[in-house]
């Protein structure tokens, strides 16, 4: 019940106070390019499936003491500070050409190890 009247109380304020946007477009802060959200979203899942778990499941194995799950979410980061800080992060304008090439060359980089990492059979 408390989920429910969290998600019911932000939705009514949403409202009043004038945020709320149905739909995909014109939203505050996000883009509605399709292939950079589907692109970006496809090397963040890669990038989680290598690491063994999602980024919440890598912060609690981090409090219990799991040094590389500490490493990754000190990964993460510092990947969002170098997002934001070199131009990187998408914006409501859309993805950079600093951003395009970081999904590229992340893919990239993520599938070549994922082919190094596989079990030799």
């Amino acid at each position: 019940m408390g989920i429910v009247s969290l998600l019911i109380s932000a939705f009514i304020m949403n409202l009043i106070l004038g945020y709320f946007k149905p739909g995909f477009m014109n939203q505050p802060i996000a883009h509605s390019l399709a292939l950079w959200n589907f692109l970006g979203m496809m090397l963040a899942g890669l990038s989680f499936t290598l690491a063994g778990g999602c980024p919440g499941r890598q912060l609690v194995l981090a409090g219990e003491g799991d040094s590389d799950a500490g490493l990754f979410f000190l990964g993460m980061l510092v990947g969002a500070g170098f997002s934001h800080n070199f131009m990187m992060a998408a914006s409501p304008q859309g993805v950079s050409i600093n951003g395009r090439i970081a999904v590229i060359v992340g893919l990239v980089s993520v599938v070549f190890i994922a082919l190094g990492m596989r079990e030799k059979l």
